[in-house]
């Protein structure tokens, strides 16, 4: 155990990512990676919707590795996923030196002792900065369990996420597919194929593991609400596992979930008394109530002077602090009051979903995502330039998971955009709202099938194989 109080501060930014044997393990680690893939799709051959996983892990895995590149070269070796990295390699370096201060780091509570309680020269120091931050420091404590067996490679380490973000990814497609509201194609294109989602959401990174936990926490959900006897104590195990490590990581996520949840089973109760009006209209008003109630009693709390104070303070230094750089927008003057908050969530959601438009993005960096918004602008003009404009509302207000999608987009992207400011974090952010919003916007394309109600629960299928 050591804690001088002037031991020095050393952190090592030296190391070589692309030695023989980084590039021969994660060669190495890529094919067993494609074995693991192919004899899963091989496992489910009967199942064409299948033919996408290949392809899927395929794309994912290729971004990833850019965004490994753009760390590694554009960053120098710096940035929040090398600290990420940085600090997992430090914890594994400790596991051989005290196992007992590793397991005590990856289970205690690093904010109550100094960055230099069990970490040493030998060791290395882990950037103060992640050290710090718990949130940060819980990326790297998840980072630590995979050293053990990727020689302690970024690269190799980054594919290993990628990986797992494919999988949660494929939870989130079957579960998806079940309700028959999207052709496999554009349901594919939404949880697969947009580029910034794989860039930011694969690698080791806070996005990539709170979107591997919401896809988890929603598969296992509806799973539990099926009802099915069948590993309902794994359902439970993993569905805890997600809350906690979205609790750690992002907390607001939860909020983020608890509304369009609220909403998503107001919608499916009313659907059960379709023909009793009294029964529908008391369900919904009942629960717009609830919901009206807690935003009420939380604005009554001092819980709401910490976040509109901690709001402000993250706005107002993105906005003038040039340090962060100059690709950045503007929501106009904010009013940092309750009233102030839900003026600017127009201007705020736009930003989450479509910024930076086009003229926007005219640099390397940004340039797909300003592609990104032109297709997305096609997809809602698409989706409100039909005649059948209100059939579509009605379909989304009436089912369960189109509502859910709903709200979650348009929460997620009003957090997104009224902190970011930058477009450099906003794009970041923004990624994970995303393919719930090109659900929402594509869900039409299945219009003959208009049956709006939900598969038999019993028929959701829990995959088998890795």
């Amino acid at each position: 155990m050591n804690s001088p109080a002037d031991a020095p501060f050393i952190i090592d930014r030296d190391y070589t990512y692309f030695s023989p044997l980084d590039l021969m393990a994660t060669f190495l680690g890529v094919c067993i990676i494609f074995i693991l893939a192919y004899l899963r799709k091989r496992r489910h051959r009967e199942l064409d919707y299948y033919k996408y996983y290949l392809p899927a892990l395929s794309f994912k895995m290729l971004f990833v590795l850019a965004n490994a590149i753009f760390y590694i070269v554009v960053y120098g070796g710096g940035g929040d996923s090398i600290g990420y990295w940085d600090g997992a390699v430090k914890l594994n370096n400790l596991f051989w030196e005290d196992p007992f201060a590793y397991f005590g780091e990856l289970f205690g509570n690093q904010e109550v002792r100094s960055v230099y309680y069990n970490f040493t020269i030998d060791t290395g120091y882990p950037d103060t900065r992640m050290y710090a931050e718990s949130e940060s420091w819980f990326i790297s404590k998840i980072a630590s369990l995979f050293t053990f067996f990727t020689f302690k490679g970024y690269m190799l380490m980054s594919m290993i996420f990628a990986y797992i973000t494919t999988n949660a990814s494929w939870k989130l497609f079957e579960l998806v597919r079940n309700y028959k509201l999207h052709s496999d194609w554009h349901l594919a294109i939404a949880i697969f194929f947009i580029p910034s989602l794989s860039f930011w959401c694969g690698g080791i990174s806070k996005d990539t593991v709170v979107f591997v936990a919401i896809c988890y926490f929603l598969h296992h959900l509806f799973q539990l609400i099926s009802r099915s006897r069948k590993s309902r104590w794994k359902n439970w195990l993993i569905l805890f596992v997600s809350l906690y490590v979205i609790l750690q990581v992002r907390s607001f996520i939860l909020l983020g979930l608890a509304i369009p949840l609220l909403f998503a089973y107001s919608a499916a109760l009313s659907k059960r008394f379709e023909k009793r009006k009294f029964e529908k209209y008391s369900i919904r008003l009942l629960f717009l109530s609830i919901i009206a109630g807690a935003f009420i009693i939380f604005f009554a709390t001092p819980l709401s002077d910490d976040f509109i104070k901690e709001a402000s303070v993250i706005n107002q230094d993105m906005t003038v602090n040039k340090t962060y750089g100059n690709n950045r927008y503007s929501l106009g003057e904010i009013d940092y009051t309750p009233i102030g908050l839900i003026i600017a969530a127009p201007k705020s959601i736009l930003a989450g979903f479509y910024r930076p438009f086009i003229w926007e993005a005219l640099n390397v960096s940004l340039i797909l995502n300003g592609i990104e918004s032109i297709v997305l602008l096609y997809f809602t003009f698409r989706f409100f330039i039909s005649r059948k404009i209100g059939q579509r509302i009605k379909r989304i207000r009436k089912h369960e998971f189109l509502i859910f999608a709903f709200f979650f987009a348009v929460i997620l992207a009003y957090f997104a955009g009224f902190t970011s400011i930058l477009f450099g974090v906003l794009v970041r952010f923004k990624a994970p709202v995303l393919p719930f919003l090109v659900i929402i916007l594509t869900s039409y394309y299945m219009e003959e099938r208009s049956d709006t109600s939900p598969p038999d629960p019993s028929t959701l299928r829990e995959p088998q194989g890795p």
